[in-house]
């Protein structure tokens, strides 16, 4: 049974840590560089947008369930025999996932609050955005780094019992 869990928890946080990773990566490759060569007024409106679309339900559950089912991956695996060598691996992938998560909250999240009290029509829109920029692009980069190697990791502890 407590195998079994095991397995299905990991899959849920391997997927959702490729899910959550692959949404940071891309904002990281293409949106991010892309509000760069907009105006600071536009990238600011346009990126107050998209964090309210990233508070709904399916981005969410996502977000929230990966993180859990990291941390429920990391108990199981540490309850089972270990004969397969699957434990360190999968303990390493679901701490990567949930220092993801803890970058997002520590870091992303302070910022996307800041820039959502931004009036883009209002003169601190460009120092607003470079402040914003400078700190929040980083972090997001770390957190895609987290996260998709935390799902590598998790999906290896997956195929190192076959």
């Amino acid at each position: 049974m407590t195998e079994l869990f095991g397995t299905a928890v990991t899959v849920a946080a391997a997927v959702g840590a490729g899910v959550t990773g692959g949404v940071y990566f891309t904002f990281a490759t293409i949106a991010s560089p892309a509000l760069r060569l907009r105006s600071a007024p536009e990238a600011v409106a346009v990126m107050q947008r998209v964090n309210e679309k990233a508070l709904r339900p399916p981005f969410m559950i996502v977000f929230f369930g990966g993180a859990l089912a990291a941390c429920a991956a990391a108990v199981t695996a540490m309850l089972q025999d270990d004969s397969a060598g699957i434990v360190p691996v999968r303990v390493i992938g679901a701490g990567l996932t949930v220092a993801s998560f803890v970058t997002t909250i520590l870091f992303n999240v302070p910022r996307n609050n800041a820039l959502s009290r931004i009036r883009p029509s209002e003169g601190d829109a460009a120092d607003a955005w470079r402040s914003f920029d400078a700190g929040w692009s980083p972090a997001n980069t770390t957190r895609a780094v987290l996260a998709i190697t935390g799902s590598a990791f998790l999906a290896s502890s997956l195929v190192q019992r076959l």
